[in-house]
């Protein structure tokens, strides 16, 4: 999930950068500075010993707790320099859509989380793909009621549901599991996406127009059941 604009600086060199690479790409901002900060810090480390932020991560579906705080204008926009231009808006956010498999077979360290790695709660690292099916709780992901189907690459949706509840048990930690991560190392290089999706129209002439100027082949899908 990222600010559409920040799309032209990841296509035009091929890669999207982790926030501790030296080459990272100085980007418009749709999160909060205390956690990335925080996450950042000692406190978050992968088992081989690398800071989480040494890693490009993702989410397991489009619908989380973050697209919602966006959603509902509780997250800052920041510019490239740091200049606050007001709230973010999720007609802004293009979500870059990724194979698990693809990031395992580039030879790069990966690592996946049953939650998210700034719950506040100790996360359970994995880097074994044959395991990634038994290590996330994918019952909460598969529930209904759906959104985000995207037919073209077989996406059947995720649960719109994610906050928690007494009942049933396995919901009393749904929010936290529903944030569960997976992480490459170092970078992303943009012909591992699969698609680019966006909410509407709007933004869809330029993004395609960057895309084509890079020479890659992602297919860029308008899919506003992905939003809230």
């Amino acid at each position: 999930m990222t600010h559409h604009q920040n799309l032209q600086a990841y296509l035009s060199s091929g890669r999207l950068f982790a926030k501790n690479n030296p080459n990272v790409q100085a980007g418009y901002r749709i999160s909060f500075d205390d956690i990335v900060a925080r996450r950042g810090s000692s406190e978050f480390t992968t088992p081989c010993g690398s800071n989480v932020n040494d890693f490009v991560p993702f989410y397991f579906s489009p619908c989380t707790k973050m697209a919602y705080s966006i959603h509902i204008g509780n997250v800052p926009l920041k510019a490239p320099d740091g200049q606050n231009l007001g709230i973010a808006t999720m007609d802004d956010v293009a979500y870059l859509v990724v194979e698990p498999a693809a990031l395992f077979g580039s030879g790069r360290t990966c690592w996946y989380t049953d939650i998210a790695c700034n719950s506040g709660l100790p996360a359970t690292y994995n880097n074994n793909h044959d395991e990634l099916e038994t290590h996330v709780d994918w019952s909460l992901f598969d529930d209904n009621p759906k959104m985000g189907r995207i037919p073209e690459i077989g996406y059947a949706g995720v649960c719109r549901w994610q906050h928690d509840r007494d009942y049933p048990v396995e919901h009393q930690m749904r929010s936290k599991k529903r944030m569960a991560e997976f992480m490459v190392q170092d970078h992303l290089q943009m012909n591992e996406v699969s698609c680019i999706v966006l909410k509407s129209d709007t933004h869809l002439e330029e993004v395609e127009a960057w895309v084509k100027a890079s020479n890659t082949q992602i297919p860029v899908y308008v899919k506003p059941g992905c939003y809230f």
